[in-house]
């Protein structure tokens, strides 16, 4: 039983490190496309001018106001939010599973050498 499991704990843990890799590559593509929205958007508060010519946000803290209510009503950008913070979830769960995988193979392992010094 220990050795079946000792030969099959290499495959799962690819498994999940494979999992791993593509949710990462995920959270990192969302996060790819979240600050794209946010530089467009920063360009586009940058650029609005009121009929006189002059900058509507005139000042950081005004843009920064303006970029802030833009997420709160963007369904784009809370879409975004909400699939990130989803594969962020997803990334931990997969974290605490590799990490219990490891730790009962080396769990394993050491029963295999404690049981083989009895043996002796």
């Amino acid at each position: 039983m220990i050795k079946d499991r000792l030969l099959n704990l290499p495959n799962e843990i690819e498994e999940k490190k494979l999992e791993l890799f593509n949710k990462t590559q995920g959270l990192e593509d969302i996060k790819a496309r979240i600050k794209i929205w946010e530089l467009m958007e920063i360009v586009d508060i940058s650029n609005e001018v009121d009929e006189k010519g002059k900058a509507v946000y005139s000042n950081d803290t005004k843009r920064q106001a303006e970029l802030q209510e833009r997420k709160d009503n963007s369904d784009v950008y809370k879409n975004y939010t909400d699939i990130a913070k989803s594969l962020e979830i997803e990334i931990a769960n997969i974290n605490i599973k590799l990490d219990k995988l490891f730790n009962e193979q080396s769990n394993l392992r050491a029963i295999c050498r404690l049981e083989g010094q009895a043996d002796e």
